[in-house]
């Protein structure tokens, strides 16, 4: 067997850059009047090059200076309020949110802020250079928390969707990492998989497969995309080898330098179990939080804890709403650096393409500030509610993250729904739909841990909860091996950039109901 190596820029020039961003950018997350300087440095940039735009023009961004001038001019927007620009823009109209033709716009899934199935967002020029130095700092950080840049030796496998740009009106539609992938600085390019003639195939799963039967003997060290797909591409890589006669049981048999899988768009830790039992070792996993409307705005700063250290000088200014007081006309918008811990906020952005006070649909919380470090609460529509307990996504993620540890199992994928006149009661129960990779033994201790989770981290769930006065035990489902990937298949959501949902709406649960099966399992919470 003949390894395949990669090329690339390598070595010391690499580390120096590495270990000298990652200092600079320590500097202005930990102090708080650099911080500011930098967060309003990227705020007065972005109004000044919109300043002579329709949108400059109107809201006056040519005088801003300062982020109370900002908010007096500048209301928060969703899509709805910034989409008929946008469809001007997408049809050859210049100088509307940005200076001149914005040639590429991102296709994003919808939210419920908007009736759109599907949000079309301008990447602009500006807005790709800076996620380039974003990508970097991925890369940067990682390097110097291992205390070496040797993986940048070998390949860097991408499981994204396929660069093809699709003209829509006068612009350019794809999709933001695939895009990407065609602005990769010149110094890596000789090391980054896959090459262009795989990169493209449109059908995901056919190009998967053939990635794993073209790359089986190159010197993979670092794969990166959306988390989920990590073990889908392991197996696949494994039934190739197999294919070929074989005898391999663990992807590090194929690729033992493989190091680190720089994932995103979904909380890691649940999938942990699944991939490392297909690698056949511990692997690092480093994680970013990354949009389609301006990039990567946070990134693991320490390998094996929750939370993200936020990057605040790529081009983003940030805002943040109080959850508790979203969509009031006097709600707060504080900038990062008054933000406090604990609090869940509603995220908004102005970018580099034209966004301004953009509601992105996030919510995010801080368990430190200065340096900020923050995760990922959720949408703002992604919530379940029975009774008003608005149990958010990362609740559910770490009730399961529980109830594994719990019952010593492990999962490949997992969602949540809510059902109301359970047994012709007014009462309602909570849903647990989990393909198992290793089912527990006591499916009742699974339900049971997840229940008491779900008590110890939302108040409203745990009073209502209590003597089953308004919510009853919750119901496990098994799906059946490969019925997440089918059910995304029925939705027709392939592309990698489309994640399992943890929260599944009625309509959706319906049909995730087809592949699973409920177990029986009647208990009291003591």
């Amino acid at each position: 067997m003949r390894v395949r190596r990669g090329g690339g820029v390598i070595g010391p020039l690499a580390w120096t850059a590495a270990t000298a961003r990652v200092l600079a950018w320590d500097r202005s997350a930990g102090n708080r009047d650099r911080l500011c300087k930098v967060q309003l440095d990227a705020l007065k940039q972005n109004c000044r090059a919109a300043g002579a735009t329709e949108f400059g023009k109107a809201h006056r961004l040519s005088e801003v200076s300062s982020h109370a001038g900002f908010r007096e001019r500048v209301p928060l927007g969703t899509y709805a309020d910034f989409e008929p620009s946008l469809e001007r823009m997408r049809k050859g109209a210049r100088d509307v949110l940005w200076p001149g033709f914005i040639q590429y716009f991102g296709q994003s899934s919808g939210s419920s802020q908007t009736a759109a199935q599907h949000k079309f967002l301008p990447i602009s020029s500006e807005q790709i250079r800076w996620q380039q130095k974003a990508g970097f700092d991925v890369v940067a950080r990682y390097a110097t928390q291992v205390g070496h840049a040797r993986f940048l030796g070998g390949y860097t496998l991408g499981l994204f969707p396929p660069s093809t740009l699709k003209p829509d009106g006068e612009a350019l539609g794809t999709s933001n990492p695939g895009l990407m992938q065609r602005f990769v600085p010149w110094p890596a390019r000789e090391g980054v998989l896959p090459t262009p003639d795989l990169r493209d195939i449109p059908d995901y799963d056919e190009k998967l497969d053939r990635m794993a039967a073209a790359y089986l003997d190159h010197d993979v060290r670092a794969v990166s995309g959306t988390t989920c797909w990590f073990s889908v591409f392991f197996d696949k890589l494994l039934a190739a080898a197999r294919a070929q006669g074989r005898e391999v049981r663990t992807v590090s048999e194929l690729w033992p330098n493989l190091s680190v899988l720089f994932g995103g768009g979904i909380n890691a830790e649940p999938y942990r179990a699944v991939i490392e039992a297909r690698v056949g070792r511990p692997v690092v996993l480093m994680d970013n939080y990354n949009a389609t409307e301006g990039g990567i705005f946070a990134v693991t700063d320490r390998i094996g804890e929750p939370g993200l250290l936020m990057v605040p000088d790529r081009g983003v200014f940030f805002e943040f709403v109080p959850a508790a007081e979203q969509g009031r006309p006097d709600a707060r918008r504080l900038p990062l650096w008054e933000v406090e811990p604990g609090e869940d906020y509603s995220i908004a952005v102005t970018t580099s393409s034209g966004l301004f006070a953009y509601l992105i649909g996030d919510l995010v919380r801080f368990s430190n500030v200065f340096p900020h470090r923050m995760e990922f609460v959720g949408r703002t529509s992604g919530v379940l509610s029975l009774t008003q307990e608005l149990t958010s996504f990362v609740e559910i993620e770490r009730a399961v993250e529980a109830a594994v540890r719990a019952a010593s199992c492990s999962v490949v994928e997992f969602s949540a729904g809510a059902e109301v006149g359970v047994g012709g009661t007014a009462k309602g129960r909570y849903q647990i739909f989990v393909e198992f990779l290793q089912a527990p033994a006591d499916p009742r201790r699974f339900a049971q841990a997840f229940d008491e989770s779900l008590c110890a981290q939302n108040r409203v769930y745990r009073e209502h909860r209590a003597a089953d006065v308004a919510i009853l035990p919750p119901a496990l489902f098994s799906l059946a091996p490969g019925g997440a990937r089918r059910f995304m298949d029925e939705l027709g959501r392939r592309s990698p950039q489309q994640k399992f949902p943890r929260v599944v709406e009625n309509s959706k649960r319906d049909i995730l109901v087809k592949y699973a099966t409920l177990i029986e399992m009647p208990w009291e919470r003591a």
